[in-house]
């Protein structure tokens, strides 16, 4: 049986969260990668919200990066997800739904909403669905326009 636990990370997971993230951006070749914005989002997420780590076999090998914010139009605050990567070898255990239901937990504790987005090119029709099981589906991420430089190098 896999042995899976999280945690809260902690400053000393920075480096581990950044090499995840790269390997989440080699896997979607999104536009350019800035470490330097990387690693202050990473920051960002531990310090004013929370960053899940998922260790498999006492290994890092998904993360959850939370952020509260306020939506634009309005005062009301809720629980974004700032990035979502499960390890290509750890998909098949638990951990997005773990990691899913401790941000609801979080969320319903805080009294506010989880906002997840599915935003990437990446198998989008599998995670919609399971996005979709974890919760309400109200949005299409719609992208226009020349994406030649940015969604597929």
């Amino acid at each position: 049986m896999t042995e899976l636990n999280l945690r809260n990370a902690t400053e000393r997971d920075d480096p581990l969260i950044f090499n995840l993230l790269i390997d989440m951006h080699h896997e979607s070749g999104m536009g350019n990668f800035n470490p330097d914005k990387v690693k202050k989002a990473i920051r960002h997420c531990r310090l004013q919200g929370c960053i899940i780590v998922a260790d498999i076999q006492g290994v890092p090998k998904a993360v959850l990066g939370l952020r509260p914010d306020r939506f634009w139009w309005s005062d009301d605050i809720a629980l974004f997800d700032q990035f979502t990567y499960v390890a290509p070898e750890a998909r098949k255990t638990r951990a997005i739904f773990q990691m899913i239901n401790a941000a609801k937990r979080m969320a319903i504790e805080a009294e506010i909403p989880l906002l997840i987005a599915n935003f990437g090119p990446v198998d989008t029709e599998t995670k919609s669905r399971l996005y979709k099981r974890m919760g309400k589906s109200l949005g299409t991420t719609v992208i226009a326009g020349d994406t030649g430089k940015f969604l597929w190098k």
